[in-house]
């Protein structure tokens, strides 16, 4: 068995596997696979070849969190896949040995059920909220549940941020906040001080290689928070023509954050004839109870966060409640069809 490291060059490699189940949607836009894993020093796809033939693969990008006063260097994995037998532990044991800690957030069935009897650290899921929520309808439309869909659907409140500007900076607490659309992330934008406890700390080169703008097959929206003339943070959102989904965010202020969140997302949704349906995770109580004040509601299905240990415990408190969590880390945004391809 030996490994190597994707380059487009292995694109022809990847798809031996095309018709395998188990084979990453993803991996048929070659797009997104080319800037993924061979754009940058964050992300690498390893390909793991017996005999000339492809035997599995494992996506890592490389995290950096901030644990209080400390720098917790993170492993997370993507497109985990083994096509033949046996090497499942080959593949674990290259992503442990790529940062001292591994982050599984969100993950399938099956993830979890490798992951819980090798001493992983689970954490309290993390909530997902959801507003305008989109109601997915599966077999024939008067089965009961579907019926039962389009009547949530139909008596949940319809949310327009747009209208809200004013009641959002009351309820944040300033009247002077607003969010200013910008081409790319710069250093001035990220806060220098932090009211959570655990977040995730890129650097200015992270995300201007994961929510660049420019992407083709996904689009991704920047905004800078000020209050009058003092940076707060930012905001990034992934947008396409029925979602708007929060990307990453980062600020020196609860409140203000969370009045950031939303007054970008008023901005986006301005001209919208339809709703959008808005989707964030958060287990912030506080910034839990500002976005359900503005409509959103509790999705009900949170997602699991767990961390491992090349060795030892995690430099982590149990309690998740005052950490700031986004959705899309690592490729839980990036799944297709993406907008290159059609529908997004």
């Amino acid at each position: 068995m030996e490994f190597i490291r994707y380059t487009p060059a292995h694109y022809e490699l990847l798809l031996q596997r095309k018709e395998d189940p188990h084979f990453p949607a993803a991996f048929l836009h070659q797009p997104f696979v080319d800037w993924y894993y061979t754009q940058s020093n964050h992300c690498h796809l390893a390909l793991f070849l017996e005999r000339g033939t492809l035997a599995g693969c494992i996506g890592v990008d490389l995290m950096n969190f901030q644990a209080g006063e400390q720098t917790v260097s993170v492993a997370a994995s993507n497109n985990h896949v083994a096509f033949l037998p046996g090497i499942g532990g080959l593949q674990m044991l290259y992503w442990m040995r790529a940062a001292p800690y591994t982050l599984v957030f969100g993950g399938s069935a099956e993830t979890h059920a490798i992951l819980r009897p090798h001493g992983w650290h689970y954490f309290p899921s993390i909530p997902v909220l959801l507003a305008n929520r989109r109601w997915s309808q599966h077999g024939h439309p008067w089965q009961w549940r579907n019926l039962l869909k389009g009547a949530l659907a139909h008596l949940s409140p319809v949310v327009r941020l747009a209208h809200e500007r004013h009641a959002i900076r009351r309820q944040c607490g300033s009247a002077s906040l607003q969010v200013c659309e910008v081409n790319q992330i710069e250093p001035e934008m990220l806060p220098t001080t932090s009211p959570f406890p655990f977040r995730f700390a890129p650097s200015v080169a992270y995300l201007r290689w994961r929510y660049d703008p420019r992407l083709p097959f996904v689009r991704y929206r920047l905004f800078f928070i000020q209050d009058g003339a003092e940076a707060v943070g930012y905001v990034i959102l992934k947008e396409s023509p029925e979602h708007i989904l929060l990307s990453q965010c980062d600020g020196k202020d609860v409140q203000r954050l969370c009045g950031g969140i939303l007054l970008a997302m008023a901005d986006l949704t301005e001209r919208d004839r339809l709703p959008r349906e808005l989707h964030l995770s958060c287990s912030h109580p506080q910034m839990q109870r500002i976005l359900l004040s503005f409509g959103f509601q509790n999705s009900f299905r949170p997602r699991p966060f767990v961390l491992g240990a090349r060795r030892g415990g995690v430099p982590v408190t149990r309690d998740t409640r005052r950490w700031l969590v986004n959705f899309d880390w690592s490729d839980n945004g990036l799944r297709p069809p993406f907008l290159a391809q059609g529908r997004a």
